[in-house]
């Protein structure tokens, strides 16, 4: 009877162990407040928090992330990327332009930052420069580049 009651005092121990750990580590990946850890977030965490802000259509928050992520990783091309995005969609295209432009320099082949490049283009009624962007990705990455031609469709063919 004392063995059986040690054997489930020792499972509650380990079972209680386990779920403090998963939740430590799921509050640390967010990229959010690290209350709980003294480990400061990564520019991978400030990454991850920005491009879950983004895809809830968060962009100013995204943003502040993005940012976060490059000043302690300079040369971090994809959140240069997503800079770029956030901040065209809300409507600076010429800030937009300036971030792709160093993501690609950064990352010289990157696929998805010439096709957002290439909707920024669109963005701003640039339709030879898009294409030229749809060229340019043709030869790398042709279902990124079908991405981009989609939307070069549908700015020369609006659907109304």
């Amino acid at each position: 009877m004392i063995r059986r009651a040690f054997i489930v005092t020792l499972c509650l121990l380990f079972a209680g162990g386990l779920f403090a750990v998963g939740t430590t580590s799921s509050s640390g990946s967010s990229g959010g407040s690290n209350a709980s850890s003294n480990k400061s977030p990564t520019a991978q965490d400030w990454y991850t928090s920005g491009y879950n802000a983004s895809q809830a259509k968060k962009y100013d928050e995204a943003v502040a992330d993005f940012q976060k992520a490059i000043a302690l990783k300079s040369d971090y091309a994809d959140a240069y990327n997503m800079l770029g995005f956030c901040t065209r969609k809300l409507g600076d295209v010429s800030k937009a332009f300036n971030y792709y432009e160093t993501a690609l320099k950064l990352k010289p082949n990157f696929p998805e930052a010439r096709e957002y490049y290439g909707e920024a283009y669109l963005q701003e009624g640039n339709l030879t420069k898009a294409v030229q962007q749809y060229i340019i990705l043709q030869k790398s990455d042709t279902k990124i580049a079908a991405e981009l031609l989609e939307q070069i469709d549908l700015y020369v063919n609006p659907k109304s």
